[in-house]
Formats: C-alpha cells, sequence, structure tokens
C-alpha cells in the first residue's frame, strides 16, 4: 500500500508577535501542539498477509503455462477481442453506456468528498453579524448590542483525527476508482459476450433453416414416391412432422435473436434495435491459457483492489474515532466593531474588539458515545478484513473453475466436430440407401434429427468456450488498463 495512506501531511508554521506574557504562552502552547501534530492515533496501514498458492487449482495441460507465456491479463483488451465490429461496440459501451456514466459519477462524487474531509485541515475564516440584549432599566427603550466581525478559526490536528478521516475519504476515492475499473471490465465483458452470443444464435438460426430446406427437398421426394405407390402415406406425413418441428425452431431463434440485439443496445445507451456487423464474430481459442501466478491477483483483479482500499479506510476510521478521546485544541482570531448602532457597525464607525487566543475542549461525559463510536469502528475493521480475503478466495475460486470450464470446453468442442462429421455422412448414407430401396424413411429421419442436433450442440459449445475465455479474462484480472501517469498517481499498490 502506498505510505501516502499512512503518512501525515506537513502542517504549516504559526509566526505571532506579541508582548503580553500571557499570549506568549498561549503561542508557545500553540507552537507546541503544532509540533504534537506529526502523530496520528491509530495503526497505520499495512497490508494483511495472504496466503495464496503457488499456482492454480487447474485442468490437466495448464501446468507451467504461466512459465512458458505472459499471462493472459496482461493483454489490453483489444489484443483479446481482435473483431473491428466488436471492438466499435465496446468502445461506445465504455464512452456512452449508463453503466460507465454512472461509475463516472460516483468517481466524481467521492472526489468531491475527499475534498470535503480535507477542509478542516486548513484554517476556516468568516464574517459575522451578532446581535445581544442589553440590560434595560425601567423606562429605558428596548435596545440591543450588535458585533459585526471577521474570524478566523483553527483546529489544530493534534491526534490526527482530520488525517485520519482525510486517509480514509482517499481510500475512499480509490475504492470508487476501482469499482469504475470493475465496471469497465465488465462492459468489456459484457458487449464481448452479448456479441458472440447473437453470432451464435444467428449461426444455429442458419442452420436450422438449411435443415428446414433440406427436409423440405426430401419431403417433396417422398411426395413423388407416394404418389408412385413407392412410398406411404405415413412416411409422407412423418416427414411432414419434422419439417413442421423444425420450422418451429425458427420462431423461437427470432425471439431470442431479437432479445440479445436489445440487450446488447441497452448496454451500449441505444434504444432497442437489430445490429449489421460487416464480418463474422470470430475469437482465437488459444489451446493452453498462461494463467500467470495467484500472487498477480491482488494487483490486477479491481474488485481485490476495490476491496483493499475499503480496508484502507476502515483502518483510518479506528484512528479517527480514537482521536475524539482527546481533547481539541483550536486557534481563534476575531476582530471587528461592537456598538447599540447597527449602522456604526456596518459603516466601521463602532468601537473595535479583537480577540486571539486558544480555545481547548474535553468531553467528560456523553453516555458512551464515543466508546461506542471506537467500537464499530473496530468492528468495521474486522468486516473489511474478512470481506477482502473472501474476495481473494472468490477470485481464487472464479480462475480455477474458469480454466477447468476452458480446458473441458475445448475437448467438447473436439467431440462435437467429429459428431456432426459423423452425422453428416450418417445422413447422406441414409439418403442414398433409402432412394435405392434398401432402407426404410424412419432411419433418414432419424439422421436428419441427428445431424440437426449435432449442428445446433456445435455452435451452443463454441459459444461456451468463447464465454469460458472472456470470464477467465476477466476473472484473472484482465480488461481494463489505465493511464501510466494515472495508475502511478492513483494506485495503492503502487
Amino acid at each position: 500500500m502506498r505510505r501516502a495512506f499512512a503518512q501525515p501531511g506537513r502542517r504549516p508554521r504559526a509566526q505571532l508577535r506579541t508582548t503580553s506574557r500571557t499570549r506568549s504562552s498561549a503561542i508557545a502552547g500553540v507552537i507546541a501542539g503544532l509540533l504534537l501534530g506529526g502523530c496520528a492515533l491509530g495503526p497505520d496501514y499495512r497490508r494483511p498477509d495472504t496466503d495464496m498458492p503457488e499456482s492454480y487449482r487447474s485442468a490437466p495441460g495448464y501446468e507451467g503455462a504461466a512459465s512458458a507465456h505472459p499471462a493472459l491479463a496482461e493483454q489490453d483488451w483489444r489484443q483479446v477481442f481482435t473483431d473491428p465490429p466488436l471492438q466499435k461496440l465496446i468502445d461506445e459501451a465504455l464512452a456512452a453506456g449508463p453503466d460507465a456514466l454512472l461509475a463516472a459519477a460516483r468517481l466524481r462524487e467521492a472526489e468531491a468528498l475527499a475534498g470535503v474531509a480535507r477542509a478542516p485541515l486548513l484554517p476556516q475564516a468568516s464574517l459575522s453579524l451578532n446581535t445581544s440584549p442589553t440590560a434595560r432599566r425601567p423606562g429605558d427603550d428596548l435596545t440591543s448590542t450588535f458585533l459585526g466581525s471577521a474570524g478566523i478559526s483553527w483546529e489544530i490536528d493534534l491526534w490526527g483525527r482530520y488525517r485520519r478521516a482525510s486517509e480514509a475519504a482517499r481510500a475512499e476515492l480509490l475504492a470508487s476508482e476501482e469499482a469504475r475499473h470493475g465496471v469497465r471490465a465488465s462492459l468489456i465483458g459484457g458487449v464481448a459476450g452479448y456479441y458472440y452470443q447473437l453470432a451464435a444464435l444467428r449461426e444455429i438460426h442458419t442452420v436450422t433453416a438449411r435443415a428446414a430446406g433440406n427436409q423440405r427437398e426430401v419431403l417433396r421426394l417422398v411426395k413423388r414416391l407416394s404418389a408412385s405407390g413407392v412410398a406411404s402415406a405415413a412416411e409422407e406425413r412423418q416427414q411432414e412432422s419434422v419439417l413442421a418441428a423444425t420450422e418451429s425452431r425458427l420462431p423461437a431463434l427470432q425471439r431470442q435473436i431479437a432479445e440479445t440485439e436489445n440487450a446488447l443496445s441497452l448496454l451500449l445507451g441505444r434504444h432497442p434495435g437489430g445490429f449489421v456487423f460487416d464480418s463474422g464474430a470470430s475469437l482465437a481459442l488459444p489451446d493452453v491459457i498462461p494463467a500467470g501466478l495467484p500472487s498477480t491477483l491482488i494487483d490486477r483483479r479491481p474488485d481485490i483492489r476495490q476491496s483493499e482500499a475499503r480496508l484502507v479506510a476502515a483502518n483510518a476510521r479506528v484512528g479517527e474515532a480514537k482521536a475524539l478521546f482527546f481533547p481539541s485544541l483550536s486557534l481563534t482570531a476575531v476582530f471587528g466593531g461592537v456598538s447599540t448602532s447597527l449602522r456604526d457597525v456596518l459603516s466601521g464607525g463602532a468601537p473595535t474588539v479583537a480577540s486571539l487566543g486558544p480555545n481547548i475542549l474535553q468531553t467528560l461525559f456523553d453516555g458512551g458515545r464515543l466508546v461506542f463510536n471506537r467500537d464499530a469502528a473496530l468492528a468495521r475493521l474486522d468486516q473489511a478484513l474478512i470481506g477482502y480475503r473472501k474476495t481473494i478466495l472468490g477470485a481464487l475460486g472464479e480462475v480455477a473453475d474458469g480454466l477447468a470450464a476452458y480446458e473441458t470446453g475445448g475437448e467438447l468442442l473436439s467431440i462435437q466436430a467429429r459428431r456432426v462429421a459423423a452425422s453428416r455422412e450418417a445422413l447422406r448414407l441414409a439418403d442414398l440407401r433409402f432412394r435405392s430401396g434398401t432402407t426404410g424413411f424412419l432411419e433418414v429421419l432419424d439422421a436428419q434429427r441427428q445431424l440437426l442436433a449435432a449442428e445446433t450442440e456445435q455452435a451452443q459449445s463454441l459459444l461456451d468456450r468463447r464465454a469460458a475465455l472472456i470470464k477467465l479474462y476477466l476473472a484473472l484480472g484482465g480488461g481494463w488498463q489505465t493511464d501510466p501517469q494515472q495508475e502511478h498517481a492513483g494506485n495503492p499498490h503502487g
């Protein structure tokens, strides 16, 4: 964690001149307070020790992949998703998508709140006009005393209360920034997922429509054979039933395509509508995923970085709560005029008054509020620590699941390819045998169903492996990159 979270800021030095012994003593006390301002109560943040495994639990074939190639997450998303139409959609989602805009607005809010938390570290100046009643004797008119003044007040942060509050606000700002990174990665994965889902649905629709066309040709053949007495009316009805079953899939696929297009439109911030791509969707599917070392997840995954920033904030809030137990010291200066005439006060003709000195406030009894506040801060720190470790465990689990899903998806794709090739050959042979009269029509019907099922499941298996690669890329911490200067300025782990 950057030491900037724990190191207190420098305090300006006050230099006052006076000949009064009382004022000299007060100033000496203030200077002593400024010197003491270098310490802040509460523990400085240290990253908790985490028991990270040396490698991921992965499916067979991934051992040694991390050392042989650069980790997948180190690649920019443009190097992973190379389709130009997809890249345009991702750019649009990152620039104008509602989720991206909402995350940016939340980040601006956190920046403003960090400024609010820093404000008490600086002197506060104000103008005031007050009125107070004047003692009235019998027969006197009602009168009031008016005081117009300019004042400066500066609470010396002896115990680091405001520094800890500012530290917590900066950590919460970083948490918002990491949340924005998470939204960015999620948008990239979401757009890519819908893009490939849309491609798969269109492929399945094409396969189904082609199967329906082939079945119509077979139906025409069966009708001719039935008319000539070679085939029976039952075989004609069977082929009609198979054709109707295939055609009934098309409206459902069209509905799914429309729903996917609408979901993608909403993710981009568009009105629901269709998409026309210049080229078919493609995604390189490597045989082996270079996962990298598990220890890199802590610095790469936005959700882990966000969880650690919240842990930093909770740690700082403990110091803020402890500082409330100690007295507060503030230096105030007031200069103005006082008179029973408001006109004299406003015109500057009123007698002047001036005041300079320290104010000390110490709470003696508050019903246990300070104790309970400290205990609550400690409990929130425990929750943040547990949440941080839970987030790491969840990340390790997602990567392990993703590696297994990708490996088994590759095996399934290979099996599906063999199945499609065998089903096509089986249909060709069944059709030849039927035309030659050596087999019944049921064999042709079964071969038609088998081929359609095989081609449909092959397209679905390809979509599943693409989805597994997307999820694994995000699980490893990929999908977002920041400007190097911004990264160096705002990264709590640098």
